[in-house]
């Protein structure tokens, strides 16, 4: 690693935790890499698990879910705002978790594929820093907390990358959160992405596609004003795509 990017990394304004990953060759840098407050990048295996539920013929993607005014959360999210009654199919859910990290959604996910379900699968995965404890906007308690790692985050990316197409992927590419690790970079580069927020927490975990593609995760916590943080991990990034 380099000194101008531990600088960079030392520069922002919080506890940083750094992941890259080249994805033709396998050359990876760290930095501070050890578990997080998850946050809403934890929707990742999430979205995972979904694909492969429908994919093994045991969860329908068209499947409609009716939203109940007892699963409705606050934070990110749009459902909050919807009737009781609504059905949302499956594959609706999933993009609301994923592109506006909609909590409801997730939530309602969760449900659907089982916690214990979602932990199995990070841990075949190699992610031994990950943990789902709780659903969204429940208050943490020991043993029951969201947690993850850069490099977790990574390896659940690199799956993600591993079967491309229709599905998460696609999805990951309609981040609408873009003013982390997308921020720098140039507007036509195809970034797919997931952000995470919560007090003192900023999180980017991304598939940056171009002809050599590579990984990026950057979690924060304990960070001063979010969007000092948040052009910190910009700058983290521009670097990696000019230099690394």
């Amino acid at each position: 690693m380099t000194d101008e990017l531990r600088q960079l990394l030392a520069g922002i304004p919080a506890r940083v935790g750094f992941y890259w990953e080249d994805l033709s060759d396998g050359r990876s840098l760290a930095y501070g890499d050890e578990r997080f407050p998850a946050a809403s990048v934890i929707k990742v295996p999430i979205l995972l698990e979904v694909y492969r539920r429908a994919e093994a013929g045991t969860l329908a993607l068209e499947k409609r879910v009716p939203l109940r005014e007892s699963d409705k959360v606050g934070g990110a999210g749009v459902l909050l705002e919807m009737h009781e009654g609504l059905e949302v199919t499956v594959e609706d859910l999933a993009r609301l978790m994923t592109v506006v990290s909609d909590n409801t959604a997730s939530n309602l996910l969760i449900n659907e594929v089982g916690m214990e379900a979602i932990n199995a699968l990070m841990a075949s995965l190699g992610m031994d820093q990950s943990h789902l404890g709780r659903r969204f906007m429940e208050t943490p308690a020991p043993g029951r907390d969201n947690r993850m790692s850069p490099r977790d985050a990574a390896l659940c990316l690199k799956e993600v990358w591993r079967r491309p197409g229709r599905g998460p992927l696609e999805i990951l590419r309609r981040q609408q959160y873009r003013e982390k690790i997308p921020l720098l970079l140039p507007e036509e580069l195809v970034v797919a992405h997931k952000t995470g927020e919560l007090d003192g927490v900023r999180h980017d975990a991304a598939l940056v596609e171009r002809e050599r593609p590579y990984v990026l995760a950057i979690f924060t916590a304990e960070g001063g004003a979010s969007w000092e943080v948040d052009l910190g991990i910009a700058r983290v990034s521009r670097y990696c795509f000019e230099r690394l």
